[in-house]
């Protein structure tokens, strides 16, 4: 063997993760967590088992915990390793992954000791700067996060308006996602589509926008609790492509990738209220067609993993797409069929609620409910956030976007 990586579920070592000579992945739980009357699957594509896992299983679920696209690059040419070592990224980013999952290197352990290092302003506004040329992940010490996607992330611990560096094994409650140089507003777009999600009932984290030389949108992670110790908790998660069983390269259904009657096939199995689940999926559906995203991928939803309990997550990466000209304007699963809004018509909602396993009632009656009040409330939230925030040409055109999404989603539903 080449490599050995432990992967702990808090401070329990759940398992370890190995790398043989070819560069083939192999999983196995760890007797101790076998034994253990508490411990539960990091994943439902890897059971309880004494056996181990093999390439193809595993490789899905760790891959998927790593950054993807620009920042990949960026990190990889930092570290001086391969694009394609998701163990080598592994070993160098897993203390902090999303969920309740702490990957260290052989020797290591995970326990209670860190720290929270005070972090003042104009020092995160000097790492915000060199983001372009020095990775954030990499930059600070002991600090070893791996946040999934193509964005780069600053993980913080943030209590009374401070913001600290979480240190050692001490978790993060809030991520910072700093503006994208050539899409313009992205910060604004983001939280005002997250607050109008808030004010039409959609589950979603509390977000806020923090000004400044340079502006960011600081979110609350919803997979961390705070104990009756006062202590902040990791609460496990696992996105559609790891309990799909897709790598992260295939998040887009024209690629290859999972749509939507294989997510709520995956909700129908899995969830423990999959009735409930699926309708907020739905609603989750109709939200994004109106405000224009067109970059719902099926790695945009979570599942958390309690004892228990295994529930949809709260919403997230919720904003508009559309409102710049030079990204895709297909879908990236399709709507009842169609990849493209304009021609999603009332056959296609039909469709939707086939896919679903409910009832086309139950989708026309959210596309409805949506379709009568998205409009007035955008309206709404519109006005305080442009006031409070700024950008207003940006958020006037998303709410044009809930206009027109709305009165079309409505005429065609009278057909």
């Amino acid at each position: 063997m080449s490599g050995v990586l432990n992967v702990y579920w808090g401070t329990k070592l759940a398992g370890r993760l190995r790398e043989d000579d070819r560069g083939h992945f192999e999983f196995q739980y760890e007797s101790g967590w076998l034994a253990d009357p508490e411990a539960m699957p990091i994943s439902v594509r890897l059971p309880l088992r004494p056996e181990s896992f093999d390439e193809n299983t595993c490789r899905v679920f760790f891959g998927n915990l790593l950054p993807e696209g620009p920042t990949r690059r960026l990190i990889t040419g930092k570290l001086g390793i391969s694009e394609s070592n998701d163990f080598k990224l592994l070993e160098a980013l897993g203390g902090e992954c999303a969920g309740a999952l702490s990957i260290l290197p052989e020797g290591q352990q995970t326990n209670d000791s860190g720290s929270y290092e005070p972090l003042a302003r104009k020092d995160l506004d000097r790492m915000i700067e060199e983001m372009p040329q020095n990775p954030l992940l990499l930059a600070n010490g002991d600090l070893r996060l791996s946040l999934a996607g193509a964005q780069q992330k600053i993980p913080v611990f943030y209590e009374d308006g401070k913001f600290f560096l979480p240190r050692g094994s001490h978790p993060s409650s809030h991520i910072i996602k700093p503006a994208i140089p050539d899409l313009p507003d992205i910060v604004e777009n983001e939280a005002y589509c997250m607050e109008l999600a808030r004010r039409l009932g959609l589950p979603a984290p509390i977000s806020i926008v923090i000004g400044g030389k340079y502006p960011f949108y600081l979110i609350e992670r919803y997979d961390r609790l705070r104990g009756d110790d006062g202590k902040l908790r990791r609460i496990h998660q696992e996105d559609f492509l790891q309990a799909l069983g897709y790598p992260y390269g295939k998040k887009y259904e024209s690629d290859g990738g999972p749509g939507l009657k294989a997510c709520f096939g995956l909700v129908e199995d899995q969830s423990t209220q999959p009735a409930l689940d699926k309708m907020i999926m739905i609603r989750w559906v109709i939200f994004n067609y109106l405000i224009g995203n067109c970059d719902a991928h099926a790695k945009n939803l979570s599942m958390l993993i309690k004892r228990g309990d295994y529930r949809l997550t709260p919403l997230y990466d919720l904003l508009s797409t559309r409102v710049y000209g030079r990204l895709s304007a297909k879908f990236a699963m399709r709507v009842g069929g169609q990849y493209r809004s304009e021609w999603v018509h009332k056959e296609h909602w039909e469709k939707l609620a086939e896919e679903a396993g409910v009832a086309s009632k139950a989708v026309f009656d959210s596309c409805r409910e949506l379709g009568e009040t998205a409009p007035a409330m955008a309206e709404k939230a519109a006005g305080e956030f442009a006031k409070a925030h700024g950008a207003g040409a940006t958020i006037a055109k998303i709410t044009k976007s809930v206009s027109d999404g709305s009165k079309k989603m409505l005429e065609v539903l009278k057909s």
